[in-house]
């Protein structure tokens, strides 16, 4: 509850400033008009994701701690207000796992990094056809986790390669999964006249998990991209 109240007032912190912003460029609008429509664009970025516990079954527990990341966005922009994009995210967060032994009730704890992957599908409302403008992003695609915990023994795969001959080499499973997941997010973009972007935002994501309650994560970013 106490993070939830947290998470709660950056965002409105946030999206207050994004409107002090958006009324001090609104009477300028039209002289600094877009010229993003009917134009693709990408963009690289670098992100914060947010620390968030997640509550499983009989008492288990995952903490993770807040953790910075990258990823990189494609998109196209329909008209100066409507932006369609695919959104990649990549982050490592290192979490405590709190196990619960069935049959005596005992728990123990794991210290662990986790691999975290996003691909999400947005689609991004800018309020403004300008140069500056606040926006409203959703979207919703796959997250992947993976635990980097063994969930077995190690194995091994042989082939033969027609330049280094017969070679064999191991690999590790571990406890991993793809789930759906979806996002909403707030924030502003600012365009160059040259054809640079940046973009500055807070998103909300939603992990849809099958054994706990779902994972609420945000994060901060902020892009860097190109209108071409």
């Amino acid at each position: 509850m106490f993070l939830s109240k947290i998470l709660m007032t950056k965002a409105v912190i946030f999206s207050s400033v994004i409107a002090i912003l958006a009324c001090i460029v609104s009477t300028d609008a039209n002289a600094n008009y877009t010229k993003r429509s009917d134009k693709w664009e990408a963009s690289f970025k670098i992100l914060n994701n947010q620390s968030t516990s997640i509550d499983g079954q009989n008492g288990s527990e995952l903490d993770v701690e807040s953790d910075y990341g990258w990823g990189f966005t494609l998109g196209y922009n329909v008209n100066p207000h409507i932006l369609v994009n695919f959104d990649f995210s990549s982050s490592t967060p290192s979490y405590e796992a709190t196990l619960v032994d069935s049959e005596s009730d005992g728990s123990y704890q794991i210290n662990h990094k986790m691999d975290v992957l996003e691909s999400q599908f947005n689609v991004i409302y800018s309020v403004f056809a300008s140069q500056f403008t606040p926006f409203l992003q959703a979207g919703a695609g796959w997250s992947y986790l993976d635990s980097n915990i063994a969930d077995g023994p190690p194995g091994a795969i042989c082939w033969w390669d027609p330049w280094w001959g017969y070679i064999c080499d191991g690999y590790q499973s571990t406890y991993n999964d793809t789930r759906f997941s979806y996002n909403v997010a707030v924030g502003f973009r600012y365009e160059l006249d040259n054809s640079l972007f940046f973009r500055a935002s807070y998103k909300q994501a939603w992990i849809d998990l099958s054994h706990s309650e779902n994972a609420s994560i945000g994060s901060y970013s902020l892009e860097i991209g190109s209108i071409f």
